[in-house]
């Protein structure tokens, strides 16, 4: 009794090993081959950068933005450069506009608890909403 072949019915028994090696490969190769040109022709298609963002002729003049805000290290506020206090935001400050919020800008030594602590000052002031800014450089 023979045993059956256990060689895939395109091979034949003359083929070599390299050979067989060969036609298994070419497949692998055509989908690595199609995969990159994928990435070519997306990369290409994808290569538009984000369009740039407008700007304001003060941004390009000023190199720091304008603050209705400010609290120092220690907690205590200054408005328009003068000492402010607590009690007195809601009268000093403008009124609350969602279009235009109040732009506050914290030092970065203020600890948590106290910038906290003028944002429950702010929202009691009637601004429950602003815009907190920061300094990109240390």
């Amino acid at each position: 009794m023979t045993l059956p072949s256990f060689l895939p019915p395109h091979t034949r028994p003359d083929e070599g090993l390299t050979d067989r090696l060969e036609d298994g490969l070419l497949p692998l190769i055509n989908v690595v081959f199609l995969l990159l040109m994928f990435f070519l022709i997306l990369g290409l298609i994808m290569q538009d950068s984000v369009p740039p963002l407008p700007q304001t002729a003060a941004s390009a003049t000023e190199r720091n933005p304008r603050l209705d805000l400010v609290i120092a290290a220690d907690g205590s506020l200054q408005h328009k450069g003068e000492p402010i206090r607590a009690d007195q935001l809601g009268d000093r400050l403008p009124e609350y506009d969602e279009n235009r919020r109040l732009r506050v800008g914290a030092h970065q030594d203020l600890a948590m608890s106290d910038l906290e602590a003028r944002f429950r000052d702010l929202s009691q002031a009637g601004h429950p909403e602003v815009i907190l800014l920061t300094d990109i450089e240390p």
